[in-house]
């Protein structure tokens, strides 16, 4: 099965949404790309979802422009957006059979029944459904109720498909297994998709692009490998990654970082305060390097989560494939390899791009 029409663009225009006198979004403007998987990410109340319901047209916007393939629509119909969207909850009829679940949208519209048993049969293929078409909701398992809902949305061939939290009531290892498959259902389809989360494992592992929300605002948006490794502001670099990053509050003196008892934490051109930023995983075990104090381990099997306390008193994190080797130490010594040392503006929270240089 693929979609009757071409993927659209989607283009935000400085979107703006307000509930009475309280702004939820302030002016946005984002383009997300023709048939690319978007996530937009972020914590709850950031404005996700209000986002996404101004796109499909089930939230009127305050103020701006929404483009859909060169079009405007944000004072069209959502019927007429080209939009197809699966919800959080399923909202299947339980007493209609998966293929008429799959094909009411069809019957409503008027198509021919010949047809509408060809679309809904390509589209319960796509989402491995072929066998289960005369089954009722309550005879399937959560997984296969989300995938009646995602083939329901892709029976109507929309150029745009939007998804609002549709993981979120699966267990986990229905979640591993229903991201497999939408990976795999995009890329069969071609359709836009924008996928509204608050889980980073699925933005992460889903997403050819991020779109990350903080109150409404676009704090980075970016492909996967930029989001984690190069992160835009002490939001990001916080709220990405299991541990976070580690963010130190350091002074520099031209030469180098230092905490408040002068230790040199790593080299670097920058004067002031500052915060550092270095993932977990990025801190090495050093035999000389900066003392540390083990105050708490996860041994995890493959690597180890310890948290120590610096000399300073500030504790962070450190991700080490190591663990069997660390299990029984109190004390270590680090290394914060320059590279992997990111730099933030203490008050405006964005990324400082200063030129990293040897300790001294």
């Amino acid at each position: 099965m693929q979609p009757a029409s071409i993927a659209a663009e989607i283009a935000l225009d400085a979107v703006e949404k307000s509930f009475g006198n309280t702004p939820v979004i302030p002016p946005l403007s984002a383009t997300l790309g023709a048939g690319e998987f978007t996530v937009v990410l972020g914590p709850s109340g950031c404005g996700k979802s209000t986002l996404l319901n101004m796109i499909a047209g089930l939230e009127p916007v305050s103020a701006g422009r929404i483009r859909i393939d060169g079009q405007e629509v944000q004072d069209w119909e959502p019927k007429d957006r080209g939009c197809a969207m699966v919800f959080q909850n399923y909202a299947l009829y339980p007493h209609m059979t998966v293929a008429e679940n799959i094909g009411y949208a069809l019957k409503v519209a008027g198509i021919a029944r010949a047809e509408r048993q060809q679309r809904v049969e390509g589209a319960a293929r796509v989402v491995q459904l072929g066998d289960l078409l005369d089954r009722r909701p309550g005879q399937l398992s959560g997984g296969q109720r989300q995938r009646v809902a995602i083939a329901r949305a892709i029976v109507r061939e929309p150029r745009v498909l939007l998804f609002d939290e549709p993981l979120s009531n699966l267990d986990a290892k229905l979640r591993h297994g229903m991201r497999m498959e939408l990976s795999h259902l995009h890329r069969r389809i071609g359709a836009t998709s924008v996928f509204v989360t608050h889980d980073q494992v699925e933005a992460m592992t889903l997403a050819d692009k991020v779109l990350i929300l903080n109150e409404g605002r676009i704090e980075q948006f970016g492909t996967p490998h930029e989001i984690y490794h190069f992160p835009a502001s002490l939001f990001v670099a916080g709220f990405i990654g299991a541990p976070a990053m580690n963010l130190i509050e350091v002074e520099g003196d031209g030469t180098a970082l230092r905490l408040p008892d002068g230790t040199a934490l790593a080299g670097s051109a920058h004067r002031g305060r500052a915060v550092l930023g270095i993932r977990p995983e990025k801190l090495r075990i050093a035999e000389d390097g900066l003392p540390a104090t083990i105050v708490y381990r996860e041994d995890l099997g493959s690597h180890a989560v310890l948290v120590v306390r610096l000399g300073s008193g500030q504790e962070i994190n450190v991700s080490t494939p190591l663990g069997g080797d660390t299990v029984a130490a109190d004390q270590l010594s680090l290394h914060l390899p320059e590279a992997h040392v990111h730099l933030f503006d203490p008050a405006s929270g964005q990324r400082l791009n200063v030129t990293q240089g040897q300790v001294r």
